[in-house]
């Protein structure tokens, strides 16, 4: 991603800040396990498996939600060559009428531009235009800013992106990422502890693997690390988005304790 000039916007005189958030990563549809990230304009979606998620946001007591656009394997909003084709509409829609359903049920809608690594025989390739990606999050982050409530730049981004491309694609969302003079929070999404200097929010993923060692991780463990991640991020808020998929006792203990650690402005359901 050419973004190496691109600076952070600063003094930023207010912020509404998606903070304090529960969200609630992942869940169960048709009795299987599921996420959230690609329900907007995902392949497999649909306005009934859209409502279904909120409403178990609400069993939760979830407020708020994080959404991915793009996806090599499983998610655009194009109906051919990334930023070289005409819009897919019909997605469009469904993205756009899912976040105005869930405003309408006052819930804080995130949105995660996009997800990787790179992946070979892509469906929906766009590593390969990065060079585009600046045009692209100025075009979305202009549509989005008037209804949604905050903005990630990409899933796990320590894996494909180095810090200064992190920084410097935080900076470029923020310059668009204004609704009526307020300026939206953007932050990240990593397995790591980088701080980009750029982002007003940490969102973290804990190092151990949601489905499979989400329950066996201890309770000390993931407030060890979240305490670390704290101690270095310079007063920056943190927000714990993955941690367990684990809808159990062993998750709410989990995310209780992260919960109380200053600093954490936000947590995983269900608590």
């Amino acid at each position: 991603m050419d973004l190496q000039e691109t600076q952070g916007t600063k003094g930023r005189e207010e912020m509404s800040l998606p903070l304090i958030v529960k969200s609630k990563l992942f869940w169960k549809y048709a009795g299987q396990l599921d996420c959230c990230w690609y329900l907007g304009n995902g392949d497999g979606t649909s306005v009934s498996k859209q409502n279904a998620y909120i409403n178990d946001m609400d069993r939760f007591g979830a407020d708020a939600i994080t959404l991915n656009i793009l996806n090599e394997e499983c998610s655009t909003l194009f109906t051919g060559e990334f930023m070289n084709s005409p819009w897919h509409m019909g997605k469009v829609n469904l993205f756009t009428n899912f976040v105005n359903r869930l405003k309408a049920r006052r819930k804080a809608v995130v949105i995660v531009f996009l997800d990787g690594p790179p992946v070979s025989n892509a469906k929906y390739p766009f590593f390969k235009y990065l060079d585009r990606m600046p045009s692209f999050i100025e075009i979305a982050t202009k549509a989005l800013s008037p209804i949604v409530d905050g903005f990630i730049l990409g899933i796990e981004t320590n894996r494909y992106f180095d810090l200064a491309t992190v920084n410097a694609g935080v900076g470029l969302i923020q310059k668009f990422a204004v609704r009526n003079g307020v300026k939206l929070p953007v932050g990240t999404h990593e397995c790591s502890y980088r701080i980009p200097a750029n982002a007003d929010f940490i969102g973290y993923e804990t190092r151990n693997h949601p489905v499979t060692q989400g329950d066996s991780t201890s309770v000390a463990t993931m407030v060890g690390e979240v305490n670390t991640l704290v101690s270095k991020a310079g007063g920056k808020p943190i927000w714990v988005i993955e941690s367990n998929s684990s809808e159990g006792a062993q998750a709410k203990a989990q995310n209780r304790a992260m919960a109380a650690l200053p600093g954490v402005v936000g947590v995983n359901m269900p608590m």
